[in-house]
C-alpha cells in the first residue's frame, strides 16, 4: 500500500475534513487508501472514483438536487467502481470486533416500488435479491471476486426517500456471523448489540458460478472449501445490486459517503470556474484534445459529438461523455481513436468541448470558450457488416449443411472485426489478456436481404480450451461462463434512438418495441477431448426471461479446432447463421429488423466479446472477458448496457468500400500477409498501392510452377485492395504469392493450405 501523500498546492487550501476525505494521489497500478471516511457522491461523482455505471437525474421530489440514477437489469450491479484488481484500501474503516468499531455507510435510497414484494433477501429465497453491495478486487490467478451485501428490506421498496447510516460489519465473515447471534468469535457475549441495520450485512461469499459463497443465512469459512474471505485491502466498487432476472424498477442514491456523524459534506457542492485554453488538433489517423491543468479544478469531462456541442445541449443530456479526466493524471489530454463507421460518411467533422469539475463532480457546463471541431481527413473506417448476395448466402448455407468451417461465401473485400490490442477492453473480470495468444478474436459479419439471415464467421485464439459440457436445454445460455462468443445487437438505426454516429445509443439497459436490444452468444459444447461440430449452441435472448430468449431455430452454428502453421492447435474456429427471426420474440413486441437499402448505410449498436475458461477448478470457470471496442467507458457491464456497444454499420451491396482505413492513398506498396493463414480452401490477399499501377498477381508452388494468375498486367487504382484466393482444386501444402506493381515493386509471401 502505498502511504498517504501531500495534496496539490490546491488541496492546501481546503478545509482539515477534506483532507481526509481525499487522502492520496493515485497513479498508475498503485493501490491507493480511502482513509477513514470518503465521499462518493453527493451532487456528483467524485473524480477519484474513476468509473460511474449511472446517470445523474434531478431528484423526482426536488429539482434543486441531483442524484444518481441506476435502472433496473437483470443480475446487474451498476455503481462506482475502482480497477478490478488492485481496488483501493478500506482497511482503516473496518475493525475486526464489532467492539473494534469502524466507518458508517451513509446514503440517502429510494426503491421504485416495482421492486417491492418480490426476490426478498431471506435464507429461504438466498442472496437472489435487492442490495447494496461491495465487491473486492479478484485475478485470474485464483482470487476470486468477494461481495458484502447489504439487504435492502421490503419496507424501503416505496418510492420514497429513506435516510439512512449503516455501520460497516466487522471485518470477516466469522466475526459478522458471532455477531448477529449477539456472541463474539471466542463465544462470548458481545458488549455492545449490533446496530439493527447491520444485521442485514452478509458475507455471502461469489456467486454461485463460481463454485463458492453462499446465500443469505448458510455458513460460511470452512463450510466451504472455495471460501475466500472479503478483501478490505482492495475494495473494487460499491454497487445498486439487481440480482435476478425477471423485471424490475430503478434505484436512486444521494449523499453516498463513508465516514462519522462529524463528516463534513459543505465541500462537495461549489462549481469551479469555466474551462478555456483547450487546443483541438488532429494527430495522425486520431484527433486529439489538450489542455493545461487549473490547480483549482479537480478534473475535467471531455464530449464528442457529430454536432456542435454548446451549454444547452450538454445541460439537455443530449451529449455523451468520451473522457473523464482526474486532477492528479499524468497528461492532461485526451487522443481519440474515432473509427467512421464507413466511407460514405467522410469527410466526417468531429466536434469536442471541455467542461471543468470539482472534487466532488460539480460540472460547470459553459463550453463557450472550450469547445472546437477536429475535421481529420486520416481518420480510419471501421469495419462493417457487409451485404452477402445469394449464391454467397448458400456457400454459408452448404458449409453449416456439412459441417465446415470456413469463411466462403463473404464477399472478397469484407475486412475483418479484429479483437486484439488496437479494439478491445477488460469486461467483466476486469482485465485484458497478457498475450493475444491466449485470448484474440477476427470475425466477418454479413447480411442478407433475401433469406433474412446474419452471418458470422470468427476464428478465436485461446491457449486453453474449456467448452461448456452441455446436456441440458440450457447449456447455451449458461456457456457464458465457459470459453465462447458473444454479441451485443440492436435491430435500428441509433439515430432513431436519439442516439449518435459517434458515441452509438443512449440505451443503459435492454430497450423493446421499434428499438430493440439483443444479446446473442455463440458456443462449442461438450468434452474438449472429443468435440463434435455440431454439438454446439447459438443463443438470443432480450435480456430477459420476460421478454424473451432462446436457442436459436432454423439456424446455428459449426465449430472446428483453429490450427497453426504446424498443425498445433491454437483456438478454434467457427460459422454462424442466424434467421433474423431467430431475434423476434412473441412477447417481446419487437419492430423486426430492416436492412438499409441496396445503396445505403444504417449505423446500428453492435459488439463482441469474448469468454476465457481458464479456471479449471471453478464450477463456472470464465477467468476473463474482453469486449471489441474503441469507446473509453466500455467495461464488464456491457452486456446489458447498449450504451456502451460501438456504433457499427450496416451496408447495402451497392454501398460496399474495401478500404478500412484512410481514404487517402497510402505512401508506398504493400502486400499484406493472407487472411486467414492457414486456410481452408480460401483466403484473402490485400495490397496497396500509392498511384494507379498495372498490377500482377501470382501463385506458385515450392518447385515455382505458377498456380494461379489473380491478376495479369491489369491497371489498378491506388490505394487498397483485396482479392480471394480460392484453392479448392490444390492439395495441402506451401505456398508463396508474388505481387508485381509499377517497374519496380515486387514482393512475396508465403501462405499455407491445410485441408
Amino acid at each position: 500500500m502505498i502511504a498517504c501523500v501531500t495534496k496539490t498546492g490546491r488541496l492546501l487550501f481546503a478545509v482539515s475534513a477534506l483532507y481526509l476525505l481525499m487522502p492520496f494521489v493515485q497513479t498508475a497500478n498503485a493501490q491507493t487508501s480511502l482513509g477513514n471516511e470518503f465521499i462518493i457522491f453527493v451532487e456528483g461523482k467524485n473524480v477519484l472514483v474513476p468509473f460511474f455505471d449511472g446517470t445523474t437525474i434531478k431528484d423526482p421530489m426536488n429539482a434543486n438536487n441531483t442524484v444518481a440514477s441506476f435502472p433496473y437489469g437483470d443480475y446487474a450491479a451498476p455503481g462506482f467502481r475502482w480497477a478490478n484488481e488492485t481496488g483501493v484500501d478500506m482497511t482503516g474503516m473496518v475493525g475486526a470486533t464489532v467492539a473494534a468499531g469502524g466507518a458508517t455507510l451513509y446514503l440517502r435510497l429510494l426503491v421504485d416500488p416495482a421492486n417491492a414484494g418480490a426476490h426478498a433477501c431471506t435464507p429461504l429465497h438466498g442472496d437472489d435479491c435487492l442490495s447494496i453491495t461491495i465487491f473486492d478486487g479478484f485475478n485470474n490467478s485464483g482470487d476470486r471476486e468477494g461481495r458484502l451485501k447489504w439487504f435492502i428490506p421490503d419496507a424501503m421498496r416505496d418510492g420514497q426517500w429513506h435516510d439512512l447510516a449503516i455501520p460497516l460489519p466487522p471485518s470477516t465473515a466469522a466475526a459478522l456471523d458471532a455477531a448477529k447471534l449477539g456472541k463474539n468469535v471466542d463465544g462470548t457475549d458481545l458488549a455492545t448489540p449490533l446496530n439493527p441495520l447491520a444485521m442485514n450485512w452478509e458475507y455471502v461469499g461469489g456467486w454461485s458460478g463460481y463454485g463458492w459463497g453462499g446465500t443469505a443465512g448458510s455458513p460460511h469459512g470452512s463450510a466451504d472449501p472455495n471460501w475466500q474471505e472479503f478483501e478490505w485491502n482492495k475494495v473494487r466498487g460499491i454497487a445498486a445490486h439487481f440480482d435476478w432476472s425477471g423485471g424490475g424498477g430503478r434505484m436512486l442514491i444521494d449523499n453516498l459517503y463513508f465516514g462519522s456523524a462529524t463528516t463534513d459534506l459543505s465541500s462537495a457542492t461549489g462549481k469551479p470556474a469555466a474551462m478555456s485554453g483547450v487546443t483541438f488538433a488532429a494527430d495522425g489517423a486520431k484527433n486529439k484534445v489538450s489542455w493545461t491543468h487549473n490547480s483549482q479544478n479537480g478534473g475535467y469531462r471531455v464530449y464528442a459529438d457529430a454536432a456542435a456541442i454548446t451549454q444547452a445541449r450538454l445541460d439537455a443530456g443530449e451529449v455523451s461523455i468520451h473522457s473523464e479526466l482526474a486532477f492528479n493524471v499524468a497528461s492532461f489530454s485526451v487522443v481519440d481513436n474515432y473509427e467512421i463507421p464507413h466511407g460514405s460518411l467522410k469527410p466526417l467533422s468531429l466536434h469536442y468541448a471541455v467542461t471543468t469539475v470539482s472534487l466532488f463532480g460539480q460540472e460547470n457546463t459553459d463550453v463557450s470558450a472550450s469547445s472546437g471541431v477536429i475535421t481529420n481527413p486520416n481518420l480510419a473506417t471501421q469495419a462493417y457488416v457487409v451485404e452477402v448476395d445469394n449464391a454467397g448466402a448458400n456457400e454459408i448455407f452448404n458449409s453449416l449443411s456439412v459441417g465446415t468451417v470456413i469463411d466462403k461465401g463473404f464477399p472478397s473485400y469484407t475486412i475483418p472485426f479484429k479483437v486484439d490490442p488496437t479494439h478491445w477492453s477488460a469486461g467483466d473480470g476486469g482485465v485484458v489478456p497478457a498475450s493475444v495468444d491466449d485470448l484474440s478474436g477476427v470475425y466477418k459479419v454479413g447480411f442478407n436481404r433475401e433469406f433474412n439471415e446474419l452471418y458470422i464467421y470468427g476464428e478465436v485464439k485461446d491457449n486453453v480450451l474449456a467448452f461448456h459440457p452441455g446436456g441440458s436445454p440450457a447449456a447455451a445460455s449458461e456457456a457464458w461462463g465457459y470459453d465462447s462468443v458473444e454479441f451485443g445487437w440492436g435491430s435500428y438505426d441509433v439515430r432513431d434512438a436519439s442516439g449518435s454516429i459517434i458515441s452509438g445509443v443512449p440505451h443503459s439497459s435492454f430497450k423493446r418495441g421499434a428499438t430493440p436490444d439483443y444479446q446473442g452468444r455463440i458456443t462449442w459444447l461438450g468434452d474438449e477431448t472429443a468435440l463434435d461440430p455440431r454439438n454446439t449452441g447459438t443463443f438470443i435472448t432480450t435480456g430477459s426471461a420476460n421478454t424473451g430468449e432462446g436457442n436459436v431455430t432454423g439456424g446455428g452454428s459449426v465449430f472446428a479446432e483453429l490450427k497453426d502453421g504446424s498443425g498445433a492447435t491454437v483456438g478454434y474456429k467457427f460459422l454462424t447463421l442466424i434467421p433474423f427471426s431467430s431475434f423476434i420474440f412473441s412477447q417481446s413486441g419487437d419492430a423486426a429488423f430492416t436492412p438499409p437499402p441496396v445503396d445505403g448505410v444504417k449505423i446500428i449498436p453492435f459488439n463482441f466479446a469474448m469468454n476465457d475458461g481458464d479456471d479449471a477448478a471453478a464450477q463456472n470457470p470464465r477467468s476473463k472477458q474482453v469486449i471489441w471496442t474503441t469507446q473509453p467507458g466500455a467495461n464488464g457491464s456491457w452486456w446489458n448496457n447498449p450504451s456502451q456497444w460501438m456504433p457499427v454499420a450496416v451496408v447495402g451491396s451497392a454501398a460496399q468500400s474495401v478500404s478500412t482505413e484512410s481514404d487517402v492513398l497510402p505512401a508506398e506498396f504493400a502486400l499484406d500477409q493472407n487472411y486467414p493463414n492457414p486456410f481452408n480452401p480460401a483466403t484473402s490477399i490485400t495490397f496497396t498501392l500509392p498511384q494507379t499501377e498495372n498490377v500482377t498477381l501470382s501463385v506458385y508452388n515450392l518447385l515455382g510452377q505458377k498456380v494461379a494468375s489473380l491478376f495479369s498486367s491489369e491497371q489498378m487504382n491506388g490505394g487498397k485492395h483485396s482479392v480471394r484466393f480460392d484453392a479448392s482444386q490444390l492439395s495441402s501444402g506451401m505456398y508463396l504469392y508474388r505481387l508485381e506493381a509499377g517497374t519496380s515493386y515486387t514482393k512475396t509471401l508465403s501462405m499455407m493450405l491445410l485441408k
